[in-house]
């Protein structure tokens, strides 16, 4: 069961590194110099800017919920520290 944590564990942390330097690098736009088909150009359709938008909101929201949560646990050990010293 530690070995399936450690390795989740690993695997989580390497995908993250891979997000963040994707997100690093900017993007660059194919341009083909001197074709232009008019019609039938066959791009990637991956809807990259949209997948961006939605994990940039992910994130946002992860982050705020984090400092929520522990803004609380942070209120919860003053309390045990402030009942302690009565």
């Amino acid at each position: 069961m530690q070995n399936l944590f450690l390795e989740l564990t690993l695997l989580i942390s390497l995908a993250i590194i891979v997000y963040l330097m994707s997100a690093a690098i900017p993007r660059i736009e194919d341009k083909k110099e001197g074709e232009d088909d008019g019609g039938g150009s066959k791009r990637s359709s991956l809807p990259l800017d949209k997948l961006d938008e939605v994990l940039l909101k992910f994130k946002d929201k992860l982050l705020r919920k984090m400092k929520v949560l522990v803004m609380k646990i942070d209120n919860f050990i003053s309390k045990q520290l402030r009942s302690k010293k009565e």
